[in-house]
């Protein structure tokens, strides 16, 4: 069977399988762009450990702090499970959520 012969008679599957390749190809990249943006990025202070971190963070991730540990070690490579004070991680809370609790007030305060 040539070239010709197999699009004659299957063009329309051929055309159908690299449309969906390519809308699926269009889409995974889309959804990495955007997943990488979705999450807080945070600056570690001296004496800042996961634990800590775990401790302030994980109710707002809906995570339990050591699930919350383990996505944090994982995401940005900790292997050894220490910070260094400047270093810039990813944690998974929402930006939108870390923003909207550094701005609530007490009426005492």
């Amino acid at each position: 069977m040539t070239l010709k012969l197999i699009w004659d008679k299957y063009y329309i599957a051929i055309i159908f399988v690299v449309a969906s390749v390519l809308m699926g190809l269009t889409l995974l990249f889309y959804t990495s762009a955007t997943n990488e943006n979705k999450y807080s990025k945070i600056d570690v202070n001296s004496g800042d450990s996961l634990w800590v971190l775990a401790d302030e963070h994980a109710a707002k991730a809906n995570m339990d702090k050591a699930t919350f540990i383990k996505w944090v070690e994982k995401e940005n490579h900790i292997n050894d499970g220490a910070l260094k004070a400047g270093d810039e991680i990813v944690i998974p809370v929402k930006k939108n959520q870390i923003n909207q609790d550094s701005s609530i007030q007490l009426a005492n305060e």
